[in-house]
Parts: C-alpha cells; sequence; structure tokens
C-alpha cells in the first residue's frame, strides 16, 4: 500500500513536527492514516494542520501509494482542491497545471472513480425537467436555417448530385468472368460467348488461402495494435 521512497519521508517529517508545535489561527484537522486505507477516529491518529500542509500532505501521499490506495489519495487530493464544493473556506488555491494533470489521471487511472461520477449524474439527473421556456428554445433551434424555408433546388443542381451518387457507370450490367486466374468484366451480352470459351462466372479467388488469410489477420491486429 505505501512505498517507501522519499515522498515518504518528507510526509512524515512534516507531521512529526504538526504534533509537536501548537497553531494559532486557522488549522485543518488531518487523518494521519486516512479513514479510506483503515484510520480511525482516536486522538492519536489526527493532527492538526495548517491550510498548506494540509494541501502538501494530499499531494504528497498520492506519490508514495500503489493500487487501490493510490487512486482513493488521487481522489481525495483532487476533491479537497474543489473550493466551490468545499464546506470551508480553505485558504490555498490550486494551481491549472495540478487540476489538469489530477482530472486526466483520475479519469483514465480510476474506474471506480468514473463509476462515482456516473452515478452522481445519474442521480443529479434523476426527474430533472426542463422549463417550458427552455423547451421552447430548443424546439425552435431544432427548426433549421429559417432562411432556406420555402426554397427549392435548381433542376441542374437535382440532376448533378443524382448522377454523383449513381456510382461507377462503367460497371452497370457488366459481369466478372475467370480462367486461368485472371478475371475480365465484361458486358452480358458477351457472357454466353466467353463461357463457351471455357470461362467461368465470378472472380478468380483461388488466392485466398488459409495462409492468404492468416497473414491479412496479422497486418491488422498489427495495424490496430499500433502506437498512436
Amino acid at each position: 500500500m505505501f512505498i517507501d521512497n522519499k515522498y515518504k519521508s518528507w510526509h512524515d517529517s512534516i507531521i512529526e513536527k504538526a504534533k509537536k508545535k501548537e497553531i494559532t489561527g486557522y488549522f485543518e484537522r488531518h487523518h494521519i492514516i486516512p479513514k479510506c486505507l483503515g484510520g480511525h477516529n482516536k486522538k492519536d491518529n489526527i493532527v492538526k494542520l495548517t491550510a498548506k500542509e494540509h494541501f502538501i500532505i494530499h499531494m504528497l501521499l498520492c506519490k508514495f501509494t500503489k493500487g487501490n490506495a493510490y487512486h482513493k489519495m488521487l481522489y481525495a487530493f483532487q476533491a479537497m482542491t474543489k473550493l466551490k464544493h468545499s464546506t470551508h473556506k480553505r485558504l490555498y488555491k490550486i494551481t491549472s497545471r495540478i487540476s489538469e494533470k489530477l482530472r486526466i489521471e483520475a479519469e483514465k487511472n480510476n474506474p471506480v472513480y468514473k463509476n462515482y461520477v456516473k452515478e452522481k449524474i445519474s442521480k443529479a439527473n434523476k426527474g430533472f425537467k426542463h422549463t417550458k421556456e427552455t423547451k421552447l428554445k430548443m424546439s425552435k433551434s431544432k427548426i433549421g436555417n429559417k432562411n432556406a424555408l420555402g426554397l427549392r433546388h435548381s433542376q441542374d443542381f437535382i440532376n448533378k448530385i443524382k448522377k454523383i451518387n449513381t456510382g461507377n457507370t462503367n460497371a452497370l450490367g457488366r459481369k466478372f468472368i475467370n480462367k486461368n486466374g485472371i478475371t475480365k468484366m465484361i458486358k452480358k451480352e458477351n457472357l454466353d460467348k466467353y463461357l463457351k470459351l471455357g470461362y467461368k462466372l465470378g472472380m478468380d479467388k483461388n488466392y485466398i488461402t488459409p495462409e492468404y488469410r492468416r497473414k491479412k489477420s496479422e497486418i491488422a491486429k498489427a495495424y490496430y495494435r499500433r502506437v498512436a
């Protein structure tokens, strides 16, 4: 759960100094072993910290925890930096750079956090209804371009669009035939003549062997597993 590194040493040093000093003025109570990691509410597990110390301690906790404990500490640190959701005003502010990093890491690495956010959003939206004014605005926004109401495309434009959507007109009414591994496309009226010459109907697919399929599969897998 805990990693013995320099961040843990810094954390322990701040805690030990805080135990020995008296804080006058504003302070915050901190669980030395966080409750979510099994800590209790007894006096020997609680220490008084300044706002700055409390901020640093929670930031350090993200640096020497691992596994599920890391995700819990990451979420706790992120939650305490959201001043507008806090129960009281803290005396520090988080920088945009740290905030961005916390959000990205939490969303990427913590499935528990994702489920928690989804549940919060679901509860917030439950029973939610738009006002009549909002519904009217939404309805008007779906009408589209009012400047185009009553207007029609010209016949020339319609014909151009039809031609574009027709596809390859050269292949219309033609058939594929094959012989000795060679595939041709011929007109439908010439089909009988080629069949008498030994051609078969359809494209030649003898090249599609199990080995060919395996190679194509490996190429496709390599493409989708590539690092962007």
